[in-house]
């Protein structure tokens, strides 16, 4: 990833009353190995007379196969009213723009299929898909009918990378979703151990699936922990302010994963340039957030002053 290209993002928000072109990020460095140099996706999507129609029943015929995709969902013992409503789901996940996007990410072989839904969130839900080589992505898509991102802007202003923000509910969820893949793009190129990033199409984020089977890793809150994991998650901490010159800003006990091969940091949206004047308050905060979380486990662990310190220095 040019660092140049991501340190000097200078975004330009269309208005939410206009229709913008599908524009694709992509990690160059990714490029080669998913071959997506030959996937066009920057054509406009047009709503005149001729197209309506046909682009409504797609939308019909897309939502319904997801519905029975959804109605099939099987996680463990937890049912599908477990994991959220599925009709609430619909409703605010398969607008006409957002399934106009996804059909074209199948069409052009991005996505093989898409399986079913792993997670819900306030501004987000996650899907498994596989793409045409068999490999488990990470379908993560924004709704764009949330008041939540407004919440969001204090990650923004005052980021460098972010110099023109447009207000409007679906401008600002379309920024936050290339402003997630951005900062995975450049965590994960520095070698921070996070989900490998694919690609960003509006709102919907594309990356390689952590966990087996359709099934995520568990987190660390749902896991046991010991100083080694904890040891870990500081070198992340670090790492991210040091190499990839972010700092999360949102990290908890719920946003990382346990694997096999140690913590995997998800959840980049709200991540920051260390320019940002709030840096120190956030890397404060997640540091805060780490040591709580292995103090209330039993562990004794540095103090928080001192691991700051050692970070920054």
């Amino acid at each position: 990833m040019n660092k140049e290209s991501i340190d000097d993002l200078d975004d330009q928000i269309v208005d939410d009353d206009v229709d913008p072109e599908i524009v694709e990020e992509t990690n160059p460095e990714l490029e080669d190995e998913n071959n997506l140099d030959s996937i066009e996706i920057t054509d406009e999507i047009e709503e005149d007379s001729s197209t309506e129609e046909s682009d409504l029943g797609l939308q019909d015929k897309l939502a319904r196969k997801m519905n029975l995709k959804l109605a099939g969902i099987q996680r463990g013992k937890r049912s599908e009213k477990d994991i959220f409503d599925k009709d609430k789901v619909l409703e605010a996940v398969f607008d006409k723009s957002t399934v106009m996007t996804l059909s074209r990410l199948i069409n052009n072989g991005i996505i093989s299929y898409v399986n079913g839904a792993v997670g819900a969130g306030k501004e987000s839900q996650l899907y498994w898909a596989v793409d045409p080589s068999g490999i488990d992505l990470a379908v993560k898509i924004y709704l764009v009918t949330t008041s939540n991102f407004k919440k969001r802007y204090p990650y923004l202003v005052g980021d460098p990378r972010f110099t023109r923000i447009k207000s409007g509910t679906r401008s600002l969820v379309e920024l936050w979703a290339k402003k997630e893949f951005r900062n995975l793009s450049k965590s994960f190129n520095c070698g921070i151990p996070c989900p490998e990033p694919i690609t960003v199409v509006k709102n919907i984020l594309i990356m390689k699936f952590v966990g087996k089977g359709g099934v995520p890793y568990p987190t660390l809150v749902e896991s046991e922990v010991d100083y080694s994991d904890y040891e870990k998650t500081i070198t992340i901490i670090s790492d991210l302010y040091q190499k990839a010159e972010l700092v999360h800003a949102d990290l908890s006990e719920y946003n990382i994963f346990k694997t096999d091969e140690g913590p995997i940091v998800f959840d980049f949206g709200s991540a920051v340039d260390i320019r940002h004047p709030k840096t120190k308050e956030f890397l404060e905060r997640d540091i805060s957030n780490i040591t709580r979380f292995f103090v209330k486990r039993g562990l004794t662990v540095d103090n928080p002053i001192d691991v700051f310190k050692r970070v920054v220095q």
